[in-house]
């Protein structure tokens, strides 16, 4: 219980001492009794009644989240709207009854918010911000305002909207806002996520995807600098402007949904052709390498066939040499060599008259002398 609610009871307490006395007196003045002690009562009542009454409208009691702006009817200063200079923060205030008059405002933290879906928001119906995007596309943007009333400047809330800054300055102020920075971006800058854009060099001609980010948190991050200062002005505190949900039209879902089978399936088909060219380079890389092995076989084969005829060359040249030089120390090793090959298979041999003998006789005479 507060003090002020106190002063109000015994004020409450006094005037019903009032009635009491007063009925008490007039009960005895009809019985002809005295009536000193009625109107006592009565008298005693109208004091404690007036005097708490006047202390209780005298008392401001501003809570923790509270500010008071205090109108002056008499000897106020116009420029001001006849109020304090100052609102009166949270505690217990003395003004001067009926003179001064307190408006209490909550300076607790409000949230507007407008929403597509009925009973959402604020107003109890579908009440999303519509808007068209720099392309034409309608879309509906579900908004919260995040809010309080700032204490040190209440004076010019309560001068310029007084209780009626929901209504007519939060609301119309945030949707005109949205709207007009909405119409800066494009349906596709808006889109949530991430999506692939396609666009082509006009010098070159040439087509490029690039992956695009949404650039709805830039549009939040801009709606809230354009919007604080203009709150500030109005004597509140802007603390947050948060885009909730973006509704697109239905055409634009369905052409997404479209556009997102055709990268599927152009991924899909760009993962085909990467498979089968990944096989036929696996495959030309194994036809090279069985060629190169081959080759080398080949080459291995032939080198050591040209390497064993060098060396039977060789060893028939070493041969003749060993032969022709043994034929030259002994001339007729050559007829005795064929005398032995011959000699097996022949008992007689008839020669004719004119035909040489197969041993030089004298030649032999002179070898044996030797």
């Amino acid at each position: 219980m507060t003090l002020t609610s106190i002063m109000g009871f015994l004020s409450l307490a006094g005037w019903m001492a009032v009635l009491a006395g007063a009925g008490i007196a007039i009960s005895n003045a009809a019985q002809n009794r005295p009536t000193r002690g009625g109107i006592a009562l009565a008298a005693f009542g109208l004091v404690v009644g007036v005097v708490f009454f006047l202390a209780s409208t005298g008392l401001v009691t501003v809570g923790a989240t509270q500010v008071a702006v205090v109108f002056q009817s008499i000897g106020g200063d116009p420029e001001e709207g006849n109020l304090w200079k100052t609102p009166l923060g949270p505690g217990v205030h003395i003004i001067m009854p009926i003179i001064n008059e307190p408006i209490l405002y909550t300076t607790a933290v409000q949230t507007y918010t407008m929403s597509r879906v009925m009973d959402e928001g604020q107003a109890r119906r579908a009440d999303a911000v519509e808007g068209r995007t720099r392309d034409g596309q309608q879309v509906l943007i579900d908004v919260s305002v995040l809010y309080r009333i700032d204490r040190d400047i209440a004076n010019t809330l309560h001068r310029k909207w007084q209780n009626r800054y929901e209504n007519d300055f939060v609301r119309p102020t945030v949707r005109s806002a949205v709207r007009e920075r909405v119409a800066n971006y494009s349906v596709n800058e808006l889109y949530g996520g991430t999506s692939l854009i396609t666009t082509t060099d006009a010098d070159t001609g040439e087509s490029r995807t690039e992956q695009a980010v949404s650039k709805l948190p830039e549009l939040q991050r801009r709606l809230n600098e354009e919007l604080r200062p203009v709150f500030a002005d109005n004597g509140l505190f802007l603390q947050e402007l948060l885009i909730r949900e973006i509704t697109f039209s239905e055409e634009f879902i369905r052409a997404v949904e479209a556009k997102q089978v055709a990268e599927q399936q152009a991924e899909q088909a760009k993962q085909e052709a990467e498979r089968a060219r990944t096989l036929a380079s696996g495959q030309a890389d194994a036809a090279v390498t069985a060629a190169r092995g081959e080759a080398n076989a080949l080459r291995e084969r032939a080198n050591g066939e040209a390497a064993a005829i060098r060396a039977r060359a060789a060893a028939e040249a070493e041969a003749l040499a060993l032969i022709n030089e043994q034929i030259t120390k002994n001339p007729m090793l050559l007829q005795w060599r064929y005398i032995e090959q011959i000699a097996p298979n022949i008992s007689m041999i008839l020669l004719p008259s004119n035909a040489p003998f197969l041993f030089d006789i004298e030649q032999l005479m002179q070898q044996a002398r030797r």
